[in-house]
């Protein structure tokens, strides 16, 4: 006779939602993107964008030098990535890295791009996914099933909103 484990917990019979609690201390209305800090590696990494419509995560390689990653842990693979607005960029291999958060810590591997951004890291789906995460940009957001419970990770509205004001200099031309 097999034997079948039990899972540590049920994720799938978790129920995830949003209220009104999850609205306090917002600044309403708003059209924010939902940007997080997390642990990743060793380091504390912030302006880390939840992008719902990324099929990869990506990381910089400038923020791999800052966290002190060697080059040497990026495995050489080339593919090509297409963002919403129809540009095309190479990346210039992958990365496999833990990122810790609510209690868990899960491997996810990255593309990594060799082109400055505001952003530190995109998740995408991949991460989503992986972590039966639901994002809510409105209630500026992201929530996930743990041992524990639904785990709720804020994001601060107003790195959002830097990180836009930041793009919308470089992309206008106007000084910082």
């Amino acid at each position: 006779m097999k034997k079948s484990w039990p899972s540590r917990f049920e994720a799938e019979s978790m129920t995830i939602s949003f209220d009104g609690r999850d609205l306090e201390g917002l600044d309403l209305p708003h059209n924010d993107p939902l940007v997080v800090k997390l642990l990743i590696g060793e380091s504390k990494v912030t302006r880390i964008l939840i992008d719902t419509g990324s099929l990869v995560n990506v990381i910089f390689r400038d923020v791999l030098a800052k966290m002190e990653v060697g080059e040497n842990d990026i495995v050489p693979e080339c593919h090509s990535l297409t963002g919403f607005d129809g540009d095309h960029l190479m990346s210039i291999g992958t990365i496999t890295l833990p990122i810790f958060v609510g209690g868990i810590a899960r491997y996810f591997r990255f593309a990594v791009i060799d082109k400055p951004t505001i952003y530190n890291v995109i998740l995408g789906t991949p991460w989503l996914h992986k972590m039966k995460a639901v994002p809510s940009t409105y209630h500026q957001c992201v929530k996930f099933p743990t041992s524990k419970g639904i785990y709720t990770l804020c994001d601060n509205q107003q790195t959002a909103r830097d990180c836009f004001l930041i793009e919308h200099k470089i992309r206008t031309g106007k000084k910082l």
